[in-house]
């Protein structure tokens, strides 16, 4: 296989597998399978990649920073892997048309902090911000943490560069806010996974970086009360809250307990735990705005006690409660995560039902929910070993009836779909749907060469 692209990469653009086998292979164990990884450096290589692969009926597996949970990077020896981890360029920054210009192999740390000289940032903020790229949070529509004041990645995304499967390049580079030209065709690439085409380049929207940030970690008796918390915010921060995170009692004890055991910023409790962060002027504008939400939601009984975070490092300890997915990976070994949307009103329904399914079917096992309340989409996680992770058929067929019986529900809110959820998409989606996608999926990439059997089986 490596002579077909010896004539279009140089030397240090192909690693073999034996090289590849080393690299961390990131959250999918498969990553690193491949017959061959390689690492174009423009647009025009990756172009000429897709030509060849294409006609010799050779797989593509666009990989990004490795951060995704749904196995949308798995790879089999017939297959390459191709890594834009050398087209790395901030080709420009734009302070008064507030956008940015990136190659799609940048870091999301990389692009804020091009941004940030400028006093700017981006409106997508995710955990693993220093390893996902701006290809692989593009392809998944990525959401995290400031969606409720941001939006998703497609939210943010004005033009792209896509190469498609036979190697003819989409230049889309839209900088403009309005522009009604047709069809909008960079939505096609967003949330695609890379079974369309690979983005090689974008434009991204940019926001005023807020001159301070407060953060108060509160305790609300249920999710009742959370819900009217987070109307209280809404209505008192409006354009200023950032962020409203919520963790239920058994994932606030599991992860704070590891990190700080003894020194929690809130003891352990039955009560729920949200985290509220908002912009101001200055540290003083910010924690009044925390306090003054803070005492409207206790006099209206929805919150029982609370902190208010005096420095970044107290701000960037309680976050790290939160964001510290992995440790539910240590009482077993391993852990299983599951990414859903459900409507507010159905979510207290969702989770007394697969309390009792879990309790029923795997009583063993912990459940551990987290999310970003502010959005409706909920996290749940479970604590397994290896072994059961490695056959967890049995506990995925449980946990999406359970989904999929609940009204106004998504299988996939934010990680996609990859090879993990495939078999669930048709409950979420209508035959005339499917057939649609399909059909797109058929007319650019008429061989499956693109990311094969990733989000739509094979056509």
């Amino acid at each position: 296989m490596r002579q077909l692209f010896e004539d279009i990469c140089p030397p240090e653009a192909i690693v073999a597998p034996a090289q590849l086998r080393l690299r961390d292979p990131g959250y999918s164990a498969t990553s690193r399978d491949a017959g061959l990884l390689l690492r174009p450096d423009t647009t025009a290589m990756v172009a000429a990649i897709c030509r060849t692969a294409q006609a010799q009926g050779i797989g593509i597996v666009p990989q990004g920073g490795l951060t995704g949970l749904v196995d949308g990077t798995a790879t089999t020896a017939d297959q390459i892997a191709l890594s834009l981890e050398r087209m790395t360029a901030i080709l420009r920054v734009d302070p008064v048309q507030r956008i940015i210009v990136a190659e799609a192999g940048a870091t999301l740390q990389q692009v804020n902090d091009a941004a940030a000289r400028y006093g700017l940032m981006t409106g997508i903020d995710i955990p693993s911000r220093g390893n996902c790229t701006l290809g692989g949070i593009i392809s998944t529509n990525a959401g995290g943490i400031r969606v409720i004041r941001y939006g998703m990645t497609r939210d943010n995304v004005l033009g792209l560069t896509a190469v498609l499967p036979d190697g003819t390049v989409i230049e889309d580079m839209n900088t403009l806010l309005k522009n009604n030209t047709g069809y909008d065709l960079k939505q096609l690439f967003i949330g695609s996974e890379g079974t369309l085409g690979i983005v090689t380049a974008a434009v991204l929207r940019l926001y005023p970086r807020p001159d301070t940030t407060g953060v108060a970690l509160l305790s609300c008796p249920d999710l009742g009360a959370a819900q009217a918390l987070l109307a209280i915010a809404q209505r008192m921060a409006s354009g200023n809250l950032l962020s409203f995170e919520a963790m239920w009692p058994e994932y606030y004890a599991l992860t704070s307990g590891l990190l700080c055991k003894g020194h929690e910023p809130l003891p352990p409790d039955a009560a729920l735990k949200i985290i509220l962060e908002v912009a101001g002027k200055d540290s003083d504008a910010t924690e009044a705005l925390l306090l003054s939400i803070f005492e409207d939601a206790a006099e209206a009984g929805h919150v029982a006690d609370g902190v208010i975070a005096k420095s970044q490092t107290e701000q960037l300890a309680i976050w790290s409660i939160r964001e510290d997915t992995d440790l539910i990976a240590q009482p077993l070994g391993a852990f299983l995560s599951y990414d859903i949307s459900i409507e507010a009103n159905e979510i207290t329904g969702f989770l007394d039902r697969w309390d009792r399914a879990r309790a029923t079917h795997f009583p063993e096992l912990d459940s551990f929910v987290f999310g970003h309340l502010g959005d409706c989409n909920l996290h749940v996680c479970m604590a397994v070993s290896p072994d059961t992770k490695q056959n967890r058929g049995p506990i995925d067929d449980i946990f999406y009836d359970t989904v999929t019986s609940t009204p106004g529900s998504s299988i996939s809110a934010e990680h996609g779909i990859g090879l993990g959820k495939r078999k669930q998409l048709p409950h979420n989606r209508s035959p005339a749907s499917l057939a649609l996608m399909r059909q797109i999926k058929a007319t650019l990439d008429p061989k499956a060469i693109m990311n094969p059997g990733k989000l739509l089986a094979e056509i």
